[in-house]
């Protein structure tokens, strides 16, 4: 549906040639909800505005469905309206003066050819409907909540009925409690109208509860692409595992495995730490591995199979308490249950389970 080939973008700054997307390519399938995620100028948003015609690549060719809506090599560009696209900003670029109504007829006013008025308020009655605005039809937009100005701004993306729709950070103004309860709200608006969807945002939770795919970007470059639940659990380098919530990062040495079967073993500041062993680590490499802090769990000490540590220091979050604990040369985070017993000073066992352990590439 959404088809992105070696796309690149530079410019000249005052600091001399900048390259802004450094050849990204993807394809997102018809009914996808794909995201970009990455750091503040790390290239997401230039890619989704070469993708909605807002900005010229300097080379790279896109494609939305069957049709070619940029090609470098053929000097084509198609221009933003002719596109099949929706589209969702930051800022959500509500008109100020228009009434609810009117801002979302406004793009089907601007078709061609145009369409008659009574297929302009039956169209604009169902996207309202189905972002639960019907009756606020004469309302000032600027007198609307921010979450109710979110739901406006999707509603003039859908009611085009266009096959792709483009958000960008659209939640990123809205208190934190009500960009919890829009997450899932728009992704199952975005799933029952059978759209695909290029999300963009800097913030991982939403990455993680909205996207079927995830494409982390790093310095106009995709450094990793899988699903929510591989990023989160097998990162593939350093800056993706940290970036992908908290981490605990120690490097080591992979021992031999006894009798060629069962997890790997590796020699870290923390003591001797097995992982599911995967078949392309080599006995004697140095590898760098990540162990998320929920995964690290705390057990009474002098337990079976539990290396032996000390709280150095405890935080508590509300839903869990944050321990730092003295592991072997050096500190671990473990994230526990409230109601867990435990304070500085104390004594404790140490499990990490193989499985939990991920082996970094870089």
């Amino acid at each position: 549906m959404i088809s992105i080939e070696d796309l690149r973008v530079r410019y000249e700054s005052d600091r001399g040639v900048v390259d802004a997307v450094r050849g990204v390519s993807i394809s997102v399938d018809a009914g996808e909800f794909y995201t970009l995620l990455g750091p503040s100028g790390c290239g997401k948003t230039t890619t989704l505005r070469c993708l909605a015609g807002l900005e010229r690549p300097t080379s790279g060719r896109i494609s939305i469905g069957n049709t070619v809506v940029h090609d470098s090599d053929r000097g084509l560009a198609v221009p933003t309206h002719k596109r099949d696209i929706g589209m969702v900003f930051q800022s959500y670029a509500i008109w100020p003066h228009l009434t609810v109504f009117e801002n979302v007829a406004f793009p089907l006013r601007e078709m061609r050819p145009r369409i008659d008025e009574a297929q302009i308020v039956s169209r604009v009655g169902k996207a309202l409907e189905l972002v639960q605005l019907s009756g606020y039809e004469s309302r000032p937009a600027p007198f609307l909540s921010g979450g109710q100005q979110q739901r406006l701004a999707l509603a003039r993306a859908i009611v085009r009925e266009a096959t792709v729709v483009l958000f960008d950070e659209p939640l990123s103004n809205l208190d934190a409690k009500l960009r919890a309860e829009t997450r899932l709200e728009l992704r199952n608006l975005v799933k029952r109208l059978g759209m695909t969807a290029l999300y963009v945002t800097h913030d991982q939770t939403e990455a993680l509860t909205m996207a079927d795919r995830v494409a982390v970007m790093r310095d106009g470059e995709i450094v990793q692409e899988a699903s929510p639940v591989e990023i989160y659990k097998h990162p593939n380098s350093r800056f993706v595992a940290s970036f992908i919530g908290q981490c605990n990062f120690a490097s080591g040495k992979v021992g031999a495995i006894a009798n060629g079967a069962g997890p790997g073993r590796i020699e870290t500041e923390w003591g001797q730490i097995r992982f599911a062993s995967p078949s392309d680590v080599p006995v004697g490499k140095d590898v760098t591995i990540a162990v998320r802090p929920e995964n690290v769990t705390l057990v009474s000490h002098g337990s079976e199979d539990a290396a032996a540590g000390e709280v150095l220091e405890t935080v508590f979050l509300g839903d869990s308490v944050e321990c730092r604990v003295r592991l072997g040369n050096s500190d671990i985070v473990a994230r526990v249950h409230p109601n867990q017993p435990l304070g500085v000073g104390d004594k404790i066992g140490v499990v990490v389970r193989p499985d939990d352990v991920a082996i970094l590439k870089a």
